[in-house]
């Protein structure tokens, strides 16, 4: 529901400044099929309902993308998972070990990492729509201005979960990558050194967190420590706890969606229908 009804104020914001002959009705269109008389149209709108149109639409659609995207990402664990301790091993260690090279992990983490840049790129783009001055500058207006900074706070907050949710996923992506190229070719050092490969010692495995990353972004007020995410304690099987943490940021992205929607159509009641 909450979705449903942020997509419908982004579908709002594209209609509600379309010139006459350019909406669904046709009835700018000249009658029989003759060719129109050139005509000129006059729009006229408020600039909050401008900023709506040219700032918070946009952003708004590429926040229901990441949520298209983010939705795919519990499936590919599963697969992981499945893949990671029912496969048979290529280069590293198998049986209760989440860190394995077969078909079904690398493909499993290839998918995942499709997810990663349209959504990374989603984020940076929102953003910075949201941080730009012509969104931010005073509108002449002290209410407008008072709906715009709360939508565009909503927004930011709702940005700040979906990148939380991004952190988990790439950052299981780019560790186990890591992990699986550190461990290639080691089933041949024993033959390269002419020693016996089981009298080697154990290695640690790569430590499965990262510090975030988020250049050339201002900071985001909402942003938060993905490590305090509930569920995220290590276990046996620590993609369960990722997969946990993941429902989590989406449950919570949901809210923040649920009241920007809310807000967001209150605003475009102010605007010509």
């Amino acid at each position: 529901m909450q979705r449903l009804s942020l997509l419908w104020a982004c579908a709002f914001c594209a209609a509600a400044l379309l010139p006459l002959a350019a909406r669904s009705d046709g009835s700018g269109a000249a009658a029989n099929g003759g060719t129109p008389p050139p005509q000129i149209y006059h729009i006229v709108t408020s600039a909050l309902c401008a900023r709506l149109h040219e700032t918070v639409r946009p952003a708004v659609a590429m926040v229901l993308q990441n949520d298209g995207l983010i939705k795919k990402s519990p499936p590919l664990f599963k697969d992981y998972a499945q893949a990671a301790f029912s496969g048979a091993p290529l280069s590293n260690a198998g049986g209760d070990s989440i860190n394995v090279d077969n078909a079904g992990t690398r493909m499993a983490l290839q998918r995942m990492g499709y997810l990663v840049l349209p959504t990374a790129h989603n984020l940076v783009t929102s953003q910075t729509l949201l941080d730009d001055q012509k969104f931010t500058a005073t509108t002449g207006s002290a209410s407008d201005d008072k709906t715009l900074k709360d939508i565009r706070n909503q927004l930011l907050d709702t940005i700040a979960f979906q990148s939380a949710s991004l952190d988990l996923i790439n950052g299981f992506v780019e560790t186990q990558q890591l992990g699986n190229l550190q461990h290639a070719g080691t089933e041949y050092i024993a033959e390269i050194n002419g020693s016996d490969e089981s009298q080697q010692p154990i290695k640690n495995t790569p430590n499965p967190w990262q510090d975030p990353n988020t250049p050339g972004l201002s900071p985001n007020p909402y942003a938060f420590d993905p490590a305090t995410i509930p569920g995220l304690a290590v276990g046996y099987n620590p993609i369960s706890h990722i997969m946990d943490g993941l429902q989590w940021t989406q449950d919570e992205t949901r809210k923040r969606e649920d009241a920007a929607a809310k807000s967001i159509s209150a605003a475009m009641s102010q605007c010509p229908k």
